[in-house]
């Protein structure tokens, strides 16, 4: 298969230029990154179909490709696009929508077919336009993206298809009997094709998106393409190797299989060795001074001990380095699918497990002291924190006094519930791994920073408190995790800050969380 198609005819709702082309790193759009993976991939003849700003694709003209222009852009939606290369495409080709980002790895795996259709599936994103998918037996029955129609929500299509020239065929013989200029491709597909005439790859943790507005550019510029870059970065494997070889004196270190597996203050890598597969952590940039490793090895442990932790095999204190079993055919949960029902019920069930343990973690995780820490590690770094942190700050520090008068509760906490720290394997049990930050606190730290970070809907946030507290949520609860949302969100602002001075480029993410305080914190009356 060396033909490839990309639609980009879509007008855009709120940009002057169509988002294929909006650079999301300098010099450097969806339309050239999709392109740069193709040519990689072997393809030697891609079709673009522009239409809105049609005349900005033109500088893509090549031998291998081809600029077609849909001059009823504006009136059709991605099957009259596809049409429109009825004449050019004579055998199976891949469909690439052209807002969408994704790793390579999408392209290369569909592409090793030898023939037919194949869709392309991952988790669902939560951006708010998703394809839901359904399957039976390894093949797609359900494509719709009205989520009342969804019995089992299995994943999101991604806009990266392989299409058999057959399958073609047939769909443009359905739209040239259409009375309906609007229709999208993937229902037309879905109407020509027997259950077993679509297969599917389910990608598990991949990173990719689409962009339909610009809040989803957004997303993608400061979110999405940093996340690829920290996973893509250059390793030092002869530095892994050495790890390894204090984990596994007895072993032959060559034959183990390293496979960089994202991180976002860490750096994680996937482990083959000796029949068993392991996540070896090794801590990233600046996170010197920001983690007690002592407190985070004997934390960890305890949360194995709860079974809510996958088990550590080996942990330097040291160094930071840790080796954790790898859960086989795991899902990392999204903002998306850390919000299903049967999700947020596990999720309330496991913080049950750890605020009422009683077990007693090695430190307590004061925000307030580590603040005043963050400030101390900003000054040696050489950074400034944000502007307008000096109006800020004592506001922030004020609602200490604010959250004694509602009541602190001190209880073992995770403290940093990003939603990619939550993994769930095959037999549905869900893991809360990254103890870094771990620490006595109030449960309401661990809700907040759940609900902040995911970007939790308010009747999610109800429904998992109601199960959490068994229907007697108390009346302070949601005043507290407001405060505790306002200093999470201060306390990673000073993070990012940090981080950066030492290298790392973490986009907007630092300064929107800044400025979501401030404006969180208008929330509150406080007399100071």
């Amino acid at each position: 298969m060396k033909t490839a198609v990309i639609l980009s005819a879509r007008k855009e709702r709120d940009s002057n230029v169509p988002y294929p082309l909006v650079p999301f790193e300098e010099g450097v759009c969806l339309t050239d990154r999709t392109l740069s993976i193709l040519r990689e991939c072997g393809y030697r003849r891609i079709l673009i179909v522009a239409g809105y700003e049609s005349r900005l694709f033109e500088k893509y003209k090549d031998e291998d490709v081809q600029i077609i222009v849909n001059t009823d852009y504006e009136f059709t939606a991605s099957m009259g696009s596809l049409a429109l290369c009825r004449d050019l495409v004579d055998s199976d080709f891949l469909l690439v929508e052209g807002d969408t980002f994704f790793e390579k790895k999408v392209v290369e795996k569909l592409s090793s077919l030898e023939s037919g259709n194949c869709l392309s599936m991952t988790e669902e994103s939560g951006s708010g336009d998703e394809c839901f998918m359904e399957t039976k037996c390894g093949f797609v029955t359900k494509i719709t993206k009205d989520r009342h129609r969804v019995i089992r929500f299995e994943g999101e299509m991604m806009g990266i298809s392989r299409i058999s020239y057959d399958t073609f065929r047939k769909m443009l013989q359905v739209w040239d009997t259409s009375q309906n200029p609007y229709l999208n491709y993937e229902y037309v597909l879905m109407d020509v094709t027997d259950p077993l005439d679509r297969p599917y790859i389910r990608f598990k943790n991949v990173i990719w998106g689409d962009v339909d507005c610009k809040e989803d550019f957004k997303r993608l510029k400061n979110a999405i393409y940093r996340s690829l870059q920290r996973k893509e970065n250059p390793f030092d494997k002869e530095n892994l190797e050495n790890h390894l070889k204090q984990i596994f004196p007895n072993e032959d270190i060559s034959k183990a299989e390293i496979i960089q597996i994202g991180g976002m203050s860490n750096k994680n890598f996937k482990v083959d060795i000796a029949g068993r597969s392991y996540v070896l952590r090794v801590p990233g940039n600046g996170s010197d001074g920001m983690v007690e490793r002592t407190n985070e090895e004997f934390n960890a442990i305890e949360a194995c001990r709860l079974g809510v932790n996958p088990p550590i095999r080996y942990f330097n204190p040291k160094t930071g380095v840790k080796l954790a079993d790898f859960i086989e055919n795991a899902e990392t949960l999204t903002a998306a699918t850390i919000q299903r029902h049967d999700n947020m019920r596990k999720i309330a069930d496991i913080y049950r497990t750890v605020h009422n343990s009683h077990i007693r973690l090695k430190n307590e995780f004061n925000i307030f002291q580590e603040i005043v820490k963050y400030d101390k590690l900003i000054d040696k770094a050489g950074a400034t924190m944000y502007e307008g942190w000096e109006e800020i700050r004592p506001k922030v520090m004020s609602l200490e006094n604010h959250l004694n008068s509602l009541g602190v509760d001190l209880k073992p906490c995770h403290n940093d519930a990003l939603y990619e720290n939550f993994i769930k394997a095959a037999d549905g049990t869900v893991y809360l791994i990254d103890w870094e930050y771990s620490g006595m606190n109030d449960p309401m730290a661990d809700f907040a920073a759940l609900f902040i970070e995911a970007g939790f809907e308010e009747e999610n946030e109800d429904y998992i408190l109601e199960r959490y507290f068994e229907g007697k949520i108390p009346g302070n609860a949601r005043e507290k995790i407001l405060c505790y949302q306002i200093l999470w969100d201060y306390l990673w602002a000073q993070w990012t800050v940090i981080k950066e001075a030492k290298g790392d480029d973490f986009g907007t993410y630092g300064i929107d969380r800044f400025n979501r305080a401030i404006k969180n914190l208008k929330q509150i009356n406080i007399q100071q």
